[in-house]
């Protein structure tokens, strides 16, 4: 009876003893042998959606697989704020937009780029993954230093090509912006990843450059006043035209026949003053033919 009852002990002491990695459909484990008499050597991968079970002291380390973000509207669960550009005509326009990409979780007999990856930058960031399979806040930490200041640095140097007025309102203009740094991109992030490609399939998508107020209140300003200018301008247009009418009819009726022509036209669309005449004037000098009345 103490026999077995030792024996359950000892397997209830080695099963909590046991390490164990249950991966989910978006995430790939590393493997190491880490035990108390040997040195810590990489001996696997574990993809996605499977578990291993394994001795004392081994380690696994937990990444994510498939799309991440990195959404840097300074909204409550964005990864960063907007970022701060300067315009080629040395204005300051804040940027946001979100990015999408991948880390490399390929694995070989040797680990592939995860375990480079792992090696050169993971432990470092330690652990990226908690128990419950949230990233942790040592995963936005890596991602703000290896994503963010790249991304930083593309959005700064690529603004100084442009006014602040195209970037803001040209909607060709923001997407030259935005696909140029789409383009270097990935170059800049391995250059802070020393030279090798750990993440890969950069998607950038930008919001609206927004400048400062006091320059969007200006140019809305700027705006009235070409309007009301372009309303006086149209204005004084008609007037010219007006005044040449008058100046035609002044020729062919006289200065005297034009007044008349007017009041009688005044009165037939009833805009005249009380005392319309009921009679039409005859001007100095004029005849007036009369048809002869007609035989009975």
């Amino acid at each position: 009876m103490r026999r077995m009852v030792s024996m359950v002990v000892l397997a209830v002491l080695f099963t909590a003893g046991c390490t164990t990695v249950s991966t989910e459909s978006d995430q790939v484990a590393l493997h190491y042998d880490a035990g108390a008499f040997s040195s810590t050597t990489y001996q696997e991968c574990v993809t996605q959606n499977n578990r291993a079970w394994d001795g004392l002291g081994e380690k696994y380390y937990t990444y994510p697989a498939g799309q991440r973000n990195f959404d840097f509207t300074g909204s409550e669960d964005s990864e960063s704020a907007p970022f701060t550009v300067v315009s080629k005509d040395n204005q300051e326009m804040t940027v946001s937009g979100g990015l999408t990409f991948h880390l490399d979780t390929g694995c070989d007999s040797e680990g592939g780029m995860l375990r480079q990856f792992h090696e050169d930058i993971g432990l470092k960031f330690h652990p990226v993954i908690d128990g419950d399979g949230r990233t942790t806040a040592s995963w936005l930490e890596m991602l703000r230093f290896y994503i963010g200041h790249p991304l930083s640095r593309a959005l700064a140097a690529e603004a100084q090509k442009y006014d602040w007025l195209a970037l803001y309102n040209d909607p060709e203009t923001r997407t030259r912006f935005e696909s140029a740094i789409n383009a270097n991109l990935g170059a800049a992030v391995m250059s802070t990843t020393g030279g090798k490609a750990y993440f890969l399939d950069f998607n950038l998508t930008l919001q609206k450059p927004q400048p400062r107020k006091e320059l969007v209140d200006g140019l809305a300003a700027a705006q009235v006043a070409i309007t009301q200018r372009q309303a006086v301008i149209e204005q004084n247009a008609t007037v010219e035209e007006k005044l040449k009418q008058i100046r035609k009819l002044v020729e062919v009726l006289g200065p005297d026949g034009y007044v008349l022509y007017e009041v009688m036209q005044q009165c037939l669309i009833g805009e005249a003053r009380a005392g319309c005449p009921t009679f039409l004037p005859l001007p100095e000098g004029g005849n007036v033919n009369l048809p002869a009345p007609a035989k009975t």
